[in-house]
């Protein structure tokens, strides 16, 4: 009987943290995601970006714009060594000059390009939630979602406590664990983002010789895919969320731990 009653109050601490685990990853985890995954130009709105970024007197455009006159220095010096070792430079000045001018441009509203780029993805990332609006009449979110998980699980349960030595809160936690690996993923993406906004200024500055130009492009080809996550995950909520299953058994419980796995394929 001792035993029991041992094995009895560990089985419902352990209920009872996890229960408390659940609450919390629903009050937080949802939200969270939302904001880590639909990334706008509000991001630039921030103190840390506009002091970095968009102080044109003290951030980032006053390192970029130093080293792009000492790009021209070096320019200058490559090209007198040329004229006397009578070599063929790479670049004419003209052709210099044009580059060292666009990216001068550039590199000063390079806050504002960034902005702009993010604000087209976020068009993109909404129209595609809007279809789920006014087609389907729901809200293409990870927090919306979050309300059809606890009607799938928790519907029919008197006791809102999860068991986790049960078939339901195996499944549960199956689940769990898929959406805390979706939080780590898209926090390093928002940091990833984070990183190359910060690094534009610099991205552009490389445009202007042809032996770095390769950094811009690798640049535009991470940025561009990054950003394209949120548009692609915009689509696989849409689909999951509006997909109804007509299952009332365990088939629908395990459908729905594929469908917490899926946005993780972005």
């Amino acid at each position: 009987m001792e035993t029991q009653n041992i094995t009895n109050t560990i089985s419902n601490s352990l209920n009872s943290l996890f229960s408390s685990l659940q609450k919390s990853l629903d009050d937080d985890i949802f939200k969270a995601l939302d904001k880590l995954t639909f990334i706008d130009s509000d991001i630039l709105n921030s103190k840390y970006f506009s002091n970095l970024l968009t102080d044109k007197a003290n951030g980032l455009i006053v390192l970029a714009n130093a080293l792009l006159f000492g790009v021209l220095l070096y320019y200058a010096c490559s090209y007198l060594f040329s004229r006397f070792s009578l070599t063929k430079h790479s670049q004419s000045p003209l052709q210099f000059l044009s580059k060292f001018v666009v990216c001068a441009i550039l590199i000063n509203f390079s806050g504002f390009i960034c902005e702009q780029i993010l604000y087209v993805f976020d068009i993109i990332t909404d129209c595609v939630r809007q279809i789920g609006f006014f087609f389907f009449s729901i809200n293409v979110s990870f927090e919306f979602w979050s309300k059809e998980l606890h009607d799938v699980f928790l519907a029919e349960t008197v006791n809102p406590m999860i068991n986790i030595f049960t078939f339901d809160g195996i499944l549960q936690s199956f689940i769990y664990v898929g959406l805390i690996n979706l939080l780590f993923t898209y926090s390093l993406r928002y940091i990833f983002i984070s990183i190359l906004i910060l690094f534009f200024p610099f991205a552009i500055l490389s445009l202007i010789l042809d032996s770095t130009n390769w950094i811009f492009k690798m640049w535009m080809k991470n940025f561009f895919s990054l950003l394209f996550v949120q548009i692609f995950i915009s689509v696989v909520l849409l689909l999951i969320i509006s997909i109804k299953y007509s299952f009332t058994d365990y088939t629908v419980k395990i459908l729905y731990i594929g469908r917490s796995f899926c946005p993780n394929e972005g």
